[in-house]
């Protein structure tokens, strides 16, 4: 075999690889599950309608098959979504499978895995905090969700944090109680979590395509940082429900999954629970991994059902999930339902988010201009209209990421632009996912206004821009998809680039 042929051979087994990750659960029509698709489409089209809210992807499973999944362009089903507080569940899952291997105790005490991180003082309520204080987020720790934005030594410096609560007392919702629980199945396993759970966990359910965040110390995030595609999620969900078996394969202890998904502590007045770093839900028997801005696994044992949802809203992602039982289980049978034409209409359907609407580029004025921006929220330091449909972004950091915008319709570019990054500024943020990022893109002119909606398309921000211009500058009104407020951003324009000498 020529080399050449013998590349050509690995790639097309790599496509082929990366096409059964997101394809090869099995997939059927809501009919052979006792779901009508009329409902499933209904559960789709409300989604998309429903306010302050920006779908994703969405995917519904019954009796371990797809029925029905929707990822409205600009997304895609391969491009990957961070799943901000989802990820807490992952690693409940990778300190129940470390508890099955007798590495580590539910009982085992904070401080013995960190001797050398202890504060002087190491008082009584930091000496009673356990593992299972941690799952529960009963620590007893003052929550501060600011450290992590100006320290380095995470472990450290949250032992030596004030307490208010004796701990397994008082459930307060924090982060860190999970990157603790991270450093600490590091510490018992020698490999990070993302490690341990590829090894255990990822390899049979064929997902390779994973990444996550590393603290400063090198350690996975936990709380936050998990980095996956929907159907891996999905994945995960069924493997959840099934209590931890995957076809002939005990995966996680069936005991630990029922642990997990049992309320073990009361929220917000006893109106919902947490179990093992997981939430309950309104539905009976349902538990959800929740992650910021709607990220959901959600898991109802009583229906058979899994539903995942990627998204960004700052609508009441309880009344979302009512819309849900409401729109998907009501009718529900237990035997098949009759075919129906309606599956192929689901099948076929395509959905999308909102395009802007308006004129054709009016840009020839424009090409070839390059604006400095003023110190911005976005980090974005120069606006460059390179041609018809094309603009340049320069970062702060002087990373630049080339964007093609369509009209009436979405374009997608990579770019070597940082996403948005929503709520904080970690240290070390990103570490290790790199770019090249995806930019799905449109624009329309009115009113002498030009608009260009972006999506961090494998990620979770958006931003529209509604950019006016006065000859020798412009005014850009920039909305983030989770940020209530829109930004005022003025730019100037740079002279032209004198022209090469001749050698």
């Amino acid at each position: 075999m020529t080399k050449r042929r013998f590349l050509t051979t690995l790639l097309f087994v790599a496509c082929l690889s990366l096409q059964a990750q997101i394809n090869d659960l099995p997939r059927t029509s809501p009919e052979a599950v006792g779901l009508r698709s009329e409902q499933v489409a209904a559960l789709f089209d409300s989604l998309l309608a429903y306010p302050r809210t920006e779908i994703h992807s969405c995917i519904v499973m019954r009796h371990g098959k797809v029925v029905g999944e929707m990822y409205p362009a600009p997304f895609r089903a391969d491009y990957p979504h961070t799943q901000f507080s989802c990820s807490k569940t992952f690693v409940a899952a990778a300190v129940g499978i470390a508890v099955g291997e007798k590495k580590l105790r539910l009982s085992d005490k904070l401080v013995s895995f960190f001797p050398d991180k202890l504060p002087d003082i190491v008082s009584w309520q930091l000496k009673s905090i356990t593992v299972e204080d941690l799952l529960t987020m009963r620590s007893g720790f003052v929550v501060d969700a600011k450290m992590r934005n100006v320290s380095r030594q995470w472990i450290r410096d949250y032992l030596a944090h004030p307490m208010n609560a004796k701990p397994g007392k008082l459930f307060q919702y924090d982060s860190i109680d999970t990157y603790l629980l991270s450093a600490i199945v590091q510490k018992v396993t020698g490999m990070t979590v993302l490690e341990y759970l590829r090894q255990r966990v990822f390899r049979y359910l064929n997902i390779r395509e994973a990444q996550w965040e590393l603290s400063p110390e090198g350690i996975n995030t936990g709380g936050w940082g998990l980095y996956i595609q929907s159907e891996s999620m999905a994945k995960f969900g069924q493997l959840l429900l099934q209590r931890g078996k995957w076809h002939d394969r005990q995966l996680i202890p069936a005991t630990w999954v029922d642990a997990m998904m049992k309320r073990h502590t009361d929220t917000n007045k006893g109106k919902s629970g947490y179990g093992y770093q997981m939430w309950t839900c309104a539905y009976p028997t349902a538990m959800q991994a929740n992650g910021l801005y709607g990220q959901f696994i959600i898991v109802v044992p009583k229906e058979d059902v899994v539903v995942v949802i990627t998204q960004c809203t700052l609508g009441d992602t309880t009344r979302e999930q009512a819309h849900i039982w409401k729109t998907l289980f009501r009718g529900m049978q237990k035997q098949p339902l009759a075919p129906s034409e309606n599956w192929q209409l689901l099948k076929d359907r395509q959905w999308t988010l909102p395009l802007l609407e308006g004129e054709p580029m009016k840009t020839e004025p424009l090409q070839e201009k390059t604006f400095q921006l003023e110190k911005n929220p976005l980090g974005w330091s120069q606006l460059h209209f390179v041609a018809d449909s094309l603009i340049e972004i320069t970062d702060t950091a002087k990373r630049t990421g080339l964007i093609e915008l369509g009209y009436q319709r979405w374009k997608t570019s990579k770019v070597g632009l940082y996403p948005l990054y929503a709520r904080y500024a970690v240290v070390g943020r990103f570490r290790p996912i790199r770019p090249p990022f995806r930019i799905g893109a449109c624009y329309a002119w009115t009113d002498e206004e030009l608009q260009v909606k972006l999506h961090y398309v494998d990620w979770m921000a958006s931003v529209l821009l509604r950019i006016k211009f006065e000859e020798e500058r412009l005014e850009i009104i920039a909305k983030e998809n989770y940020m209530n407020n829109p930004v005022t951003i003025v730019g100037t324009i740079l002279p032209p680039p004198p022209p090469s000498q001749p050698l």
